[in-house]
């Protein structure tokens, strides 16, 4: 029996998935992880918890691999010699390298660092890794700048409020997330940010940071200067191609590494995984990126599994998220609205409020659904805002659109009931029955759906 030599860089979600997939699938085989960082591994969809006093940094860390795989943590891959079947990386300052027969790129993103004047002024920092964070929760004001309505940037705001600082959340464009979500549910979002205290202000790019004495008094944007001793700034990250582009490997139009749906790279040797690799969009069939956990799992889990001799396909990517706003959620899946028109594809949405639980039961509220099909009614995408329920329904949603599911479909489908969970009448199911009833029936709008 042949020894398979396999090599993971980075030990991300992606490539923590895929080292341990390798052992599970190929027990015998020899796993080498390769991580730039000192940490075995983080949770950074947690950090933001961190800077509330929610969770601690040991909590957000892993501190033993998963599986029996070889860790070599401290040690920056720095080239793929394809030729020699080599991986060459930097470790205590020396250059080492290990010999592979299959290599899985998982090396994720680096953070987009704007070029301003004031960047390195005391009080200005990010929340990308432990590190990052720790040095934030040392310098950390009562008024506080978060630059950039991302995930991430809402998260942070929403988290610090919870702390009584004086939060303000810029952003550059028109609304939060844009791209990702549509003005029906970026409203409320804003407003739920509103109610905890956090300031937002919409099409306010951060042009300079200001400061005395080397720290930080301002952030200065077009509408004015801002007084904060605080700024976190998390505008964006963008893939980490350095060790691909050393090792001669494919780039696409996106800037990630280029995979097949296989997940091989352009190296039928080397395959890559997570937020390095540039994917097919399930929907538009487009090149993308993902920037997700739970999307660099299911590359990583393939990639592994391919890597070991399967044949296993990656579907394509719908990018399911989930984001904390105070005591509500909000997630999305699919093509949102805005996304459709940009790509210039024909498309109708609907939006739907209704209760979350029955009348008769306390702690009652809304949830609203913001669907969008195509003219045949085929969903293509959704987003949901709400308490509680968020994340069963966007889970729905994502299985809906791999199945090819209609509007057609979905409201003549029978739900779980339970009163103290959810009302009887599924909100889905009433959002499907009317954008049904406004667009698709032959008898037109019968009814008024609120």
């Amino acid at each position: 029996m042949v020894l398979m030599e396999y090599v993971v860089i980075g030990h991300g979600t992606a490539g923590q998935t895929a080292a341990a997939v390798l052992k599970k699938v190929d027990p015998e085989s020899q796993v080498t992880v390769i991580e730039k960082g000192r940490h075995v591994a983080i949770h950074p969809c947690s950090l933001p918890m961190v800077l509330s006093g929610r969770l601690s940094l040991a909590e957000v860390e892993e501190r033993v691999p998963r599986g029996k795989v070889d860790l070599i943590s401290g040690s920056e891959a720095k080239r793929i010699d394809r030729e020699r079947k080599v991986v060459y990386f930097i470790k205590d300052g020396s250059l080492e390298s290990i010999g592979y027969d299959r290599v899985i790129l998982a090396t994720g993103l680096r953070p987009i660092v704007p070029r301003v004047e004031g960047i390195d002024l005391e009080g200005v920092g990010t929340v990308w890794d432990l590190e990052s964070v720790s040095d934030l929760l040392r310098q950390l004001g009562n008024k506080v700048v978060v630059v950039g309505g991302s995930a991430t940037g809402i998260e942070v705001a929403s988290e610090l409020a919870r702390t009584g600082r004086e939060v303000t959340l810029i952003e550059a464009t028109e609304q939060l997330m844009p791209g990702k979500v549509d003005p029906p549910i970026s409203s409320l979002v804003m407003k739920a940010l509103n109610d905890l205290g956090v300031k937002v202000m919409l099409k306010t790019p951060m042009e300079r940071l200001e400061g005395s004495g080397g720290k930080l008094t301002h952030v200065v944007t077009p509408k004015g200067a801002i007084e904060a001793d605080t700024a976190v700034v998390v505008i964006g990250a963008r893939p980490d191609v350095s060790v691909a582009l050393e090792s001669g490997l494919r780039i696409g139009e996106t800037g990630g590494v280029k995979v097949d749906e296989y997940m091989f790279t352009s190296d039928p040797y080397v395959l890559a995984a997570g937020d390095v690799a540039e994917v097919r969009d399930f929907v538009t069939g487009m090149p993308t990126l993902t920037g997700l956990a739970s999307t660099a799992l299911v590359q990583g889990r393939i990639a592994a599994e391919n890597a070991a001799g399967g044949r296993v396909k990656y579907p394509g990517a719908l990018s399911p998220f989930l984001v904390p706003v105070g005591d509500r959620f909000f997630g999305g899946v699919g093509l949102s609205a805005s996304r459709a028109e940009a790509l210039s594809i024909d498309y109708l949405a609907f939006r739907f409020s209704g209760a979350d639980l029955p009348r008769y039961m306390g702690g009652r509220d809304n949830v609203v659904i913001w669907m969008v099909t195509d003219r045949e009614g085929r969903v293509l995408g959704a987003q949901v805002f709400g308490r509680r329920g968020v994340r069963e329904r966007i889970l729905f949603l994502t299985a809906a659109i791999y199945a090819n599911f209609k509007v057609q479909d979905i409201r003549i489908m029978e739900f779980a009931y339970q009163p103290e969970v959810c009302d009887v009448v599924e909100p889905i199911a009433t959002a499907a029955e009317g954008m049904y009833r406004k667009y698709l029936s032959p008898r037109g709008d019968l009814s008024e759906i609120s």
